[in-house]
């Protein structure tokens, strides 16, 4: 860790899991629900929903994800899936740096499509940081190999004290039925966003 590095920490809900970034932990998770699932159809969806997650975690890693958790939950009415993934970045040299410049860009996926996406965008204000910008919505973005996906998505932005690079904070799942509630539950996860190394549940870095 460098002298430029802010540790920071989230607190996630308890039926969450911490995941590497490698993604090798999903093997596990996938075989685990697999177990719970005897009906064809339902193992049909569990193992289409690990091969999309595991391509979002390779992309996220090729872009700066610092830290991933995420919950995969089988109810009653069907599989729960949500995710959030902590970006560092820092624009190029002559692009924008506010939040609506770096929204062009950026996605929970992948390649962002225009079809199937709307996005609005607000400030803010997260108890332990202040002011932040946020856009949240429902996107769709290419995976890969013409793989599309739509998501319902929360990405908060917070500068990193005294740099010049952003910590993206993407909050997503596939199941747009419950968008309402999942924006809902992705801004309590955010608010609990913080810098320091004393903070209790304190995950990674930004450099």
């Amino acid at each position: 860790m460098t002298s430029s590095a802010h540790t920071f920490g989230i607190g996630i809900p308890e039926n969450w899991t911490e995941y590497d970034l490698s993604g090798d932990s999903l093997a596990a998770r996938r075989a685990e629900m697999l177990r719970q699932a005897p009906e064809p159809d339902t193992r049909k969806a569990v193992n289409q929903a690990f091969r999309n997650a595991r391509r979002i975690m390779d992309g996220a890693r090729r872009r700066g994800a610092v830290y991933a958790a995420g919950t995969t939950t089988m109810y009653e009415d069907g599989l729960l899936m949500a995710g959030l993934m902590v970006f560092s970045v820092q624009p190029p040299p002559g692009e924008d740096f506010s939040t609506r410049g770096l929204a062009k860009h950026f996605s929970a996926t992948g390649e962002r499509r225009t079809e199937g996406t709307t996005r609005t965008m607000t400030t803010e204000t997260l108890p332990h940081v202040g002011p932040v910008g946020r856009i949240a919505g429902i996107e769709e973005a290419g995976i890969a190999d013409g793989v599309s996906y739509r998501l319902v998505v929360t990405h908060t932005f917070v500068p990193v004290p005294g740099g010049e690079r952003i910590l993206v904070i993407t909050c997503f799942s596939p199941n747009i039925p419950l968008a309402e509630p999942l924006h809902d539950l992705f801004d309590a996860i955010t608010s609990t966003f913080a810098f320091g190394a004393d903070e209790p549940v304190a995950v990674g870095a930004a450099r």
